[in-house]
């Protein structure tokens, strides 16, 4: 599975599971009418002790990444248990792996195509 279907499946998993949870299922007090069902993104990022902002552009998609022990607490504020949050933990480690790993690298010293070092240009200078 390559990272962006990973990122979306993850996505998909955070929403319907935030969905599916009661406030009072994860200690907390409703008070007055609730426009929702299920917990609110802030609801949940309060539970994980994580920004709201960083958590909403995980369940998004477009988050640039998040540490294992955070996606950790992201699943125990959502009450993942078992095969259910094994689920998840693959899915983050399959979207969190480098992607793109550095090619064309030089040794160090070495110089990259179209530069002149200053011995060059001083030899041409005098042609």
């Amino acid at each position: 599975m390559n990272g962006s279907s990973a990122r979306q499946l993850m996505s998909r998993m955070l929403v319907e599971k935030r969905h599916s949870l009661a406030p009072e299922m994860v200690g907390m007090r409703c008070e007055g009418a609730r426009r929702m069902h299920g917990l609110s993104r802030r609801d949940v990022a309060q539970i994980a002790d994580i920004s709201f902002n960083h958590y909403q552009r995980l369940e998004q998609g477009t988050s640039v990444g998040v540490s294992a022990p955070v996606m950790a607490r992201i699943c125990d504020a959502l009450l993942m248990e078992g095969d259910e949050k094994a689920r998840m933990l693959a899915l983050h480690q399959a979207w969190a792996r480098p992607r793109h790993p550095l090619t064309g690298s030089r040794a160090p010293g070495s110089q990259a195509t179209g530069e002149i070092s200053g011995r060059q240009r001083s030899s041409s200078a005098g042609v």
